[in-house]
C-alpha cells in the first residue's frame, strides 16, 4: 500500500493548483480515481471535469509499512 499525493493543475495558469490531495491506494490508477473524488467532495467550488486540468497531475507517493 501506498500514500500518494496528487496535485491537480489547471490549464488556466490564473488558477491556483488544487492539493495535494492525499489518499492511501496499491495502484496509481486507483489513487488518481480517490484524488478525483475527493477533489469532488473537498473543493465543490473547483471544476473536476479532466478538461480542466493538464492531462498529467504531478504525483509523488512513498512506501506505507506493512
Amino acid at each position: 500500500m501506498r500514500e500518494y499525493k496528487v496535485t491537480f493543475i489547471p490549464i488556466n495558469p490564473a488558477e491556483a493548483p488544487v492539493g495535494p490531495i492525499i489518499v492511501t491506494a496499491s495502484s496509481l490508477d486507483e489513487a488518481c480515481h480517490k484524488a478525483v473524488e475527493k477533489l469532488k467532495s473537498e473543493h465543490p467550488d473547483r471544476p473536476y471535469d479532466a478538461k480542466e486540468y493538464k492531462p498529467f497531475p504531478q504525483i509523488s507517493w512513498r512506501e506505507l509499512p506493512e
